[in-house]
C-alpha cells in the first residue's frame, strides 16, 4: 500500500512535467523566431544602414558639384498713362548656365570624411555586438523560462508530499497520537508551499512576456535540457588567454575604439574650421534676347578658374567647436576605458563562473544520488516498522529538493558559458546548435494570464 502510494505521487509528478507533451518549440526555433520578430535587433539593423550613410554624405563635399540653371523672361513696356493700355515694346529673355565645381583643397572636408569612416566602421562593430546580443538574450530568456518552470514544477510536486504530510498529522491527532501543535506546524509548512507556489507562477507568467518581448510570441511548451548535461570546460584553461581573446575582439571594445578615432578626427575638423578653401570652377552659360521686331541677341561665356575662400575669424566659432570636440574625444576616451573595464570584468567572472557551475553541478548529482538512496532506504524502514509515512514523505522532498537545484545550476552554467562566448565575440549560431542539441524533452507550462 505504501509503494502504491508512492507511484501515485511519483505518476502525479511526472504528468504534471510532462502533460500537453505535444509540439514545443526549441532553442533555435524560438531564436529565428527573434531574428525575425525581435524589435531591439530591428533597430539596431536600421540605425547601421542608416549611420552607413554617413560616410558618402561626407564624401560629397569633396566630390564634384554640378548646377544647371535655366531662365526664360519677357518683359513688356506700356505707355504712360495706363488707361490707354497700348504696349510700347516688349522682349523675350532666355538661356541657361552650367557650372562645375571640384574642391582641391578642404581640410575640414577631408578630416569630416576620415570620421566619419570611423564612425561607420564603429557602427558596423556595434551592430555585430547586436547580433551577439540577440543570441544571449534569447538564450537568457529561454532558459529562465524553464528555470521558473522547473522551480513551479518542484513545489506542486512538494506541495503533494506536504499535503499528505499533513493529512497524515491530522488523522495521527484525532487518534490522539500526536498534539495539536504537530498539525499546526503542518499547516504552516503546506500554506507556506502554497505562498510559493503564487509567486513561481506569477514568475513563470513574468519569464514568457521576457520572452514573448523578444519573439512577439507566446509559448505553450519548450523543449527542455537533459538531466545528464554535457559539462564542458572552457578551452584554452587559462583565464588570461580568454582576457586577452576578450580586449582583441570584443565587438563592443573595437566600436568605441573607433568611436575614440572618429572623435579625434572631429577636433581635427572643428581645429581647420578656419584654413583657407581652394576649388576649381568651370562653367559655360548663353542667355538670347529678342526683342519685337524680332532681332536676336546671343552671349555666350565660358568660365575656367580657381577659387580660394578664406574665413578665420568666425566669431569665435572654430576655438568653442574645437573645445566641444576635445571634451567628446575626453567621453569616448572614458567610455572606451568603461567597456575595457567591463567587458574584462564579464570574461573573468563567466570564466570562474563555469569552472564553479562544473563542480556544482557535479555535487548536485551526488545530492541526488544520496537523497534516493535515502528515500529507498527510508521506504525500507518503513516496510519493516521502523520509520514513518512522515519521514518517506520528508525524504521525499529533500529529493525534489535535491533535483531542483541541480536543474537551477545547469541553466546557470549555460548562462554562463554564453557569457563567455559573448564576451570574446565568440558566439555564434554553432554554439546555439550545441546547445539546442542538449535539450531532449518537452515541457508544457499554463501561465495565469492565459486563464
Amino acid at each position: 500500500m505504501i509503494k502504491k502510494s508512492r507511484l501515485i505521487l511519483l505518476f502525479s509528478f511526472l504528468s504534471s512535467a510532462c502533460s500537453c507533451a505535444i509540439h514545443a518549440d526549441d532553442l533555435i526555433q524560438v531564436y529565428n523566431q527573434a531574428l525575425a520578430s525581435d524589435p531591439v535587433y530591428a533597430q539596431a539593423e536600421s540605425n547601421w544602414h542608416s549611420i552607413e550613410m554617413t560616410l558618402p554624405i561626407a564624401q560629397a563635399t569633396y566630390l564634384t558639384q554640378v548646377a544647371i540653371i535655366g531662365n526664360d523672361t519677357r518683359n513688356y513696356t506700356y505707355n504712360n498713362p495706363e488707361s490707354l493700355g497700348i504696349i510700347q515694346d516688349y522682349n523675350w529673355q532666355y538661356g541657361y548656365s552650367l557650372l562645375i565645381t571640384q574642391p582641391i583643397f578642404n581640410l575640414p572636408a577631408w578630416e569630416s570624411i576620415k570620421s566619419a569612416r570611423a564612425t561607420v566602421k564603429a557602427a558596423t562593430a556595434s551592430f555585430f555586438a547586436s547580433q551577439q546580443q540577440l543570441i544571449q538574450r534569447t538564450v537568457i530568456a529561454y532558459f529562465n523560462v524553464l528555470r521558473v518552470q522547473n522551480t513551479l514544477k518542484y513545489i506542486i510536486a512538494n506541495k503533494k508530499a506536504v499535503l499528505q504530510q499533513l493529512t497524515a498529522s491530522e488523522v495521527k491527532y484525532k487518534k490522539g497520537v500526536i498534539a495539536i501543535t504537530d498539525v499546526y506546524n503542518a499547516r504552516s509548512s503546506y500554506n507556506q508551499i502554497l505562498a510559493q507556489q503564487i509567486t513561481a507562477e506569477n514568475s513563470l507568467d513574468n519569464a514568457l512576456e521576457a520572452l514573448h518581448l523578444i519573439t512577439g510570441r507566446y509559448y505553450t511548451s519548450l523543449h527542455d535540457i537533459t538531466r545528464r548535461l554535457p559539462l564542458i570546460r572552457p578551452i584554452p584553461a587559462k583565464i588570461d588567454r580568454w582576457v586577452i581573446t576578450a580586449n582583441q575582439q570584443n565587438y563592443n571594445i573595437i566600436a568605441q575604439k573607433y568611436n575614440v578615432i572618429a572623435a579625434m578626427d572631429a577636433i581635427k575638423q572643428k581645429a581647420s574650421g578656419g584654413l583657407p578653401v581652394l576649388s576649381f570652377t568651370g562653367g559655360y552659360s548663353q542667355a538670347q534676347a529678342v526683342d519685337n521686331v524680332n532681332d536676336r541677341t546671343t552671349i555666350d561665356n565660358a568660365l575656367l578658374g580657381l577659387n580660394l575662400a578664406y574665413n578665420p575669424i568666425q566669431g569665435g566659432l572654430i576655438n568653442a567647436s574645437t573645445k566641444q570636440a576635445r571634451y567628446n574625444y575626453l567621453t569616448a576616451a572614458s567610455r572606451l576605458e568603461e567597456v575595457h573595464r567591463q567587458v574584462v570584468s564579464i570574461a573573468r567572472s563567466s570564466y570562474v563562473g563555469i569552472q564553479f557551475m562544473i563542480s556544482q553541478i557535479q555535487t548536485d548529482q551526488l545530492r541526488v544520488s544520496s537523497a534516493r538512496d535515502a528515500l529507498a532506504a527510508t521506504e525500507a524502514g518503513l516496510t519493516v516498522g521502523t520509520r514513518t509515512m512522515v519521514d518517506v514523505l520528508s525524504a521525499l522532498t529533500t529529493l525534489y529538493e535535491a533535483e531542483q537545484r541541480r536543474a537551477v545550476d545547469q541553466y546557470a552554467y549555460i548562462d554562463q558559458y554564453v557569457a563567455l562566448k559573448a564576451a570574446t565575440s565568440t558566439l555564434s549560431v554553432a554554439d546555439l546548435v550545441k546547445i539546442n542539441s542538449w535539450l531532449d524533452h518537452p515541457v508544457a507550462f499554463h501561465p495565469l494570464h492565459w486563464d
